[in-house]
């Protein structure tokens, strides 16, 4: 791929911006000093007019092809670009663009950014790479005086002109233009300063209570002391504010002292689950972590993605665990990103926690939140373990001390770590970041672990095989072995508990372990009481549906099967919340009641659907959701109410609840009623639209409908989407598929996209997973049913 910076090095930009909202426009001028290596220079220009382009205030020759902009007769040297242009402000959650929100009968609209990976050039010309480091300087001119308007540094001037508010902010440090970010709207938010001196501010949409933001200024001021403390670098910038925008493609976006979320990620009221609060602390505390790790010190290139994602996807967790021991943070780390790691780096054909970039196209796919997030997690885990937190510690405060403002690549880092280290960081990390999958370990051999094709002997370096959550690789242990710490369940650690269910889960995928040996494994499980071994017993209960037809008398079967299993913990739990429930208990609830739903208890159901009341926020909000889903299984007509109230409630939570539980109805009618809702992006955000799609898809009454609207309508999509995004549908749609004709299906209407680089990796991963899946039914559904 063509990189820009051989031709010119940027060491400052300065933009002068107009942003009028009701034009929806953006125009302006650029001007970039630094150092020309060639006569003709590029700058990355998509979407963008170019008016003029000065050289050292002298007017010259352009083109603009491409979404490149050609500079020519550029002096050697140092050098001084004034760029003039115009373009749009776009609804797509990518570049500046635009998002809405209703308050008091009114659409109050708000200019965001979103300039990761690759988009900074959709709104200003620019060498939109992140080895270009630059200073930023940002002058914003809007007619709309009365709106906030924010960007990664401190306000110098404030002031009026000719009817625009004019208003300049502190060049910012040396950074990549994917950080540069700027937000501007009606917004109110709360302040605080933390033990370091740093001020925060938390901003929400004026329809959201101020009280939300609370939650989110105490997180973010213990994460950023918890990070000083430990990374030997102090937070660089004076202030630090966080946005929560109604339209957000991703979750949060770390840019450097202005960083975006989704509302559903940083705000927390009074109604907000335990589970919410923990989801919220875990966001703000990886994207915190980046402000060190991706922003003070920057991948040189997009294929060395996860040296950011990997590193925050772990220390978030030991950040929130530092912070609120009580939410038991790492249990989740192992039950979602541990298990999400494993299950996806199975097939032969999955990319490598480092992968290789050749287009822009291919930057968007990297972002695969089971292997750049979750497996590169699992192994800086496996590293820090290994080293120990405290010498990890030295050897990050080394590496940002060195590398700080500047670019680096994995073997940077490596070296940095090696000091402190007893055995070698970069063979063993090497051998697990640049080649995809893991081992699967019988007897001291290794061989890879596939679930698509033949295991062929491969190994790994492993220092020690050790039994608890470590390790990226699992045991094949003999039914011997495995009997054996079954029956002693009780005397294994929780990391050794989940290991053996993992594992077995897993290995029963292939020929090595039946499926059937899975039904009187859950069953031995009627009274346990962790929640983290039941969300392992969820993880065997969803895999072993695929071997019952809806709607069949098999499935019934299991679903009696399930209900039973399910009956001693709710009689011990209850349906309700109790005083002084813990987060084991709390969250023990929750998975009871869920798999009881799924297995049709009519009497729990009955009960919990009583509880409803219309005012949604005096629900139990811990079992809201539950009331929610048993309410519309009970009386399908309430859908026209959950409707109407979803279009009206601004709480993120209990929107995405209401959501969520529409999608459940079997109801021919309701299933009718959410196809339509598909194309409606003024009741059903963008940023929401595929999660009402899968969730769609998983319902079988809707399975069909939900995938023809989806091929008639792929342009649609596709527009909708955005490049980030899109890959989504053939991802997650997969592990849905249990038919031949729904292969059938799959393969015909993504095989004509095999060529296009966003969507290839993810329709490759699809078939090989629908191809293992279907022929794990062949194999098994008969001594599965026989089991059952």
């Amino acid at each position: 791929m063509e990189r820009l910076l051989d031709y010119f090095v940027p060491e400052k930009y300065t933009l002068d911006l107009t942003i009028e909202k009701a034009k929806k426009a953006i125009s302006g001028k650029v001007l970039v000093t630094g150092v020309a290596k060639a006569e003709n220079i590029k700058f990355h220009a998509v979407g963008l007019s170019v008016d003029f382009v000065k050289i050292n205030g002298k007017t010259v020759g352009f083109s603009v092809e491409d979404g490149l902009l050609s500079v020519f007769e550029a002096p050697r040297g140092d050098l001084e670009v004034e760029i003039g242009y115009h373009g749009s402000l776009n609804e797509n959650m990518q570049g500046a663009y635009l998002s809405t929100y209703e308050y008091q009968g009114r659409t109050e609209v708000i200019v965001a950014t979103q300039f990761e990976s690759h988009y900074a050039r959709e709104a200003f010309p620019c060498i939109d790479e992140p080895a270009a480091k630059a200073e930023f300087g940002l002058t914003i001119r809007t007619p709309d005086t009365e709106d906030i308007l924010l960007a990664n540094t401190p306000i110098t001037t404030d002031e009026k002109i000719d009817g625009f508010r004019v208003v300049t902010f502190k060049s910012t440090p040396r950074m990549s233009t994917y950080l540069l970010a700027f937000v501007m709207g009606k917004f109110h938010g709360r302040t605080i300063r933390n033990k370091h001196g740093v001020e925060i501010t938390t901003y929400a949409a004026l329809n959201q209570d101020l009280s939300t933001v609370d939650f989110a200024n105490e997180v973010a001021a213990r994460s950023l002391e918890f990070f000083d403390d430990n990374f030997g670098v102090p937070y660089p910038l004076p202030k630090l504010d966080q946005v929560a925008l109604p339209d957000f493609e991703a979750g949060a976006m770390e840019n450097w002292g202005l960083v975006t979320y989704r509302e559903s990620m940083l705000l927390a009221g009074r109604n907000a689950t335990l589970a919410t609060k923990k989801s919220v602390a875990l966001t703000i505390a990886h994207e915190l972590s980046h402000q060190w790790f991706g922003d003070l010190v920057t991948m040189e290139w997009w294929d060395d993605l996860w040296l950011n994602e990997s590193f925050a996807s772990v220390v978030e967790y030991f950040a929130v665990d530092a912070i609120y021991p009580e939410f038991k943070i790492f249990e989740g780390f192992f039950v979602s990103d541990s298990l999400s790691a494993l299950k996806r780096d199975m097939y032969s054909d999955v990319q490598s926690v480092h992968q290789d970039v050749s287009s822009p196209a291919e930057i968007a796919t990297l972002f695969d939140p089971s292997i750049v997030y979750s497996k590169g997690a699992r192994l800086m885990l496996m590293l820090i373990r290994m080293m120990g937190w405290e010498k990890f510690c030295e050897g990050i405060a080394k590496y940002f001390e060195k590398f700080k403002y500047q670019n680096t690549v994995g073997d940077d880092l490596w070296a940095s770590l090696q000091e402190f280290a007893d055995f070698d960081v970069k063979e063993m990390m090497h051998a697990f970041i640049e080649r995809p999958g893991y081992p699967v370990i019988t007897d001291g051999e290794q061989k890879r672990f596939v679930v698509d094709g033949e295991m062929a002997e491969s190994s790994w370096p492993i220092p020690e095989i050790v039994e608890d959550m470590s390790g990226h690789y699992i045991l094949n242990l003999s039914d011997e072995e495995f009997n054996e710490r079954l029956a002693r369940f009780d005397t294994l650690s929780l990391e050794e508990k989940l290991r053996l269910l993992i594992d077995r889960m897993l290995l029963a995928k292939t020929e090595l372990v039946s499926s059937a040996s899975l039904i009187p494994l859950v069953a031995k499980f009627k009274d346990e009481t962790s929640a983290a071994v039941w969300d392992i017993l969820v993880s065997i209960i969803a895999g072993l549906k695929i071997f019952f037809e809806p709607g069949s008398e098999e499935e019934k079967r299991f679903k009696k099967f399930v209900g039973e299993l399910v009956r001693p913990g709710i009689l011990k739990v209850g349906i309700k919340t109790r005083e002084g429930d813990d987060e084991n208990m709390l969250r023990l609830r929750s998975i009871l009641l869920a798999l009881d739903y799924y297995a049709e208890t009519e009497e729990n159901i009955k009960a919990l659907a009583e509880m409803y009341d219309s005012d949604v926020e005096r629900l139990d909000a811990e079992i809201r959701e539950h009331i929610l889903a048993a309410k519309i299984y009970d009386d399908p007509e309430i859908s026209e109410e959950f409707l109407k109230k979803y279009v009206m409630e601004a709480d993120p939570e209990i929107k995405f609840e209401l959501l969520f539980s529409l999608t459940l109805s079997k109801d021919e009618k309701n299933v009718a009623k959410m196809i339509e809702l598909l194309e409606k992006p003024e009741i059903v955000k963008p940023q929401d639209q595929f999660h009402l799609f899968i969730y769609l898809f998983r319902n079988a009454v809707a399975k069909e409908k939900a995938f023809a609207w989806l091929t008639s309508h792929w342009d649609f999509v596709k527009n909708m989407a955005g490049d980030k995004s899109l890959d989504n549908y053939p991802r997650y749609m997969a592990g849905s598929i249990r038919t031949e004709k729904q292969a059938e299906e799959y393969v015909d209407f993504f095989g004509s996209m095999r060529d296009d680089l966003a969507l290839q990796r993810a329709i490759l991963i699809g078939e090989k997973e629908i191809q293992a899946q279907l022929a794990l039914i062949e194999k098994d559904k008969d001594s599965v049913i026989k089991a059952l």
